[in-house]
C-alpha cells in the first residue's frame, strides 16, 4: 500500500460514490516513505493481536512484528524531512506556524 503510483481498492469510479472514510491514498504513504519514517500499526477485529508494519523510504517492507492494541489502524510519521536537511531546519524554524495550520484543518474536517 505504500508503492509509489498505487491507490485506493476502488475497482471502478461508481465506487468513489460509496466511500465513508477518510484513510490514506497509496500515493499519500509513499509520499510519507519517502520524506520520513512510516509504521503502521493495525488490528482486525477478527484479529487477537495487531500487526505492527515498518517501511523503509521506498515504500517496502522492512519488519513486521506483532503487538498489542484496540481495534483499528495508526499511521506513525517520525523524523518528517531528516532525508532533506535544509528542509527539516526549516520545518523545524517553523513548527508552530505548521502545527496550527495542521490544527486548523483538522477542525474545518470535522465540520
Amino acid at each position: 500500500i505504500t508503492l509509489k503510483h498505487y491507490t485506493s481498492k476502488l475497482q471502478n469510479f461508481n465506487e468513489l460514490a460509496r466511500v465513508q472514510t477518510l484513510g490514506f491514498r497509496g500515493e499519500a504513504l509513499s509520499s510519507l516513505c519517502a520524506l520520513s519514517d512510516v509504521v503502521i500499526t493495525t488490528r482486525h477485529i477478527s484479529e487477537l493481536k495487531a500487526t505492527r508494519i515498518e517501511y523503509d523510504h521506498n515504500g517496502k517492507i522492512e519488519k513486521i512484528t506483532h503487538c498489542a492494541r484496540e481495534i483499528g489502524t495508526t499511521v506513525s510519521v517520525s523524523k518528517l524531512f531528516s532525508c532533506l536537511p535544509v528542509r527539516c531546519r526549516e520545518f523545524s524554524k517553523n513548527l508552530k506556524r505548521e502545527y496550527s495550520k495542521l490544527m486548523y484543518t483538522r477542525s474545518e474536517e470535522r465540520f
